[in-house]
């Protein structure tokens, strides 16, 4: 036990976040960290060589080896995106036992932001809108080859009228064998059967994420028992559908990303 708690302490340690100030590579300044993972921490940046500023991402320093290869392969993965709603690497360096990935910092709130912060309301027709918007993005990381297997509400930035995809920390490509490190990130219960990674994981977290929209609108009763959200939720059979289709739920599930986008196209100008 007391081992358990030292070794414990000592990873606490190695992974304690940067100060302010601190200059990594004799060219990025911390301005402060704005995000923790399992195998990275995410600081706000600036640049002294142009003065812009960036997204930076080190690799956890107690996860030695297996930190800094899936930090090196997040840096692949991005550089073959070239999408303008998708942050771009702007560079990759290794400095004092760690991986450093600098990438884009997108401005604007993530729908966890609006959801819980702001207390945004989604019904059906707002929902999809968003989901669109993120089905755009989906496909073309779809068509680089690749899943993103990570989107959630925290992952999706919104400013004003476009919509960002980050974080592409578990992002593999399609068919591949997991790593035992990336594994283990993963939700064991979350599409088991469905090793390796594949298009229908990314569907599955979208139906996920919509679920997150289309609750926003939803009032408990005090001291009712919880229940699907099917019987939760009051949405029209349209969409009960094409949710269960997503999550793969008494439904055929949509071979691909395209025929989802279609079908929520077509709900959307229906629910006008």
């Amino acid at each position: 036990m007391a081992f358990e708690w030292l070794n414990g302490f000592v990873r606490a340690w190695k992974d304690y976040p940067l100060h302010e100030g601190s200059r990594i590579g004799g060219r990025y300044t911390i301005e402060c960290l704005i995000g923790e993972g399992s195998y990275g921490l995410t600081y706000r940046c600036s640049d002294i060589e142009n003065g812009r500023v960036y997204a930076l991402k080190q690799s956890r320093p107690s996860k030695k080896t297996a930190g800094r290869v899936l930090l090196e392969k997040e840096y692949t993965i991005l550089r073959s995106m070239e999408h303008p709603n998708i942050p771009r690497c702007r560079d990759y360096l290794e400095y004092k036992g760690s991986n450093w990935l600098v990438s884009d910092y997108i401005t604007g709130k993530t729908l966890e932001d609006l959801i819980f912060d702001d207390q945004l309301i989604y019904g059906e027709r707002e929902s999809l809108a968003v989901i669109m918007k993120l089905a755009e993005l989906v496909a073309h990381v779809h068509s680089r080859g690749y899943v993103h297997l990570d989107l959630r509400i925290p992952n999706v930035i919104l400013q004003e009228d476009a919509l960002y995809l980050i974080d592409f920390g578990l992002a593999s490509r399609i068919g591949e064998e997991r790593t035992a490190e990336a594994q283990v990130r993963l939700d064991p219960a979350l599409l088991p059967e469905q090793l390796p990674p594949v298009v229908a994981s990314d569907l599955h977290d979208m139906g996920r994420l919509m679920l997150f929209m289309l609750y926003s609108a939803y009032e408990p009763v005090r001291g009712e028992e919880e229940r699907s959200w099917r019987e939760e939720l009051k949405l029209s059979p349209e969409m009960r559908l094409l949710l269960s289709r997503l999550l793969g739920e008494q439904a055929e599930p949509y071979p691909d990303i395209e025929a989802f986008a279609r079908e929520a196209a077509a709900l959307y100008e229906k629910l006008l």
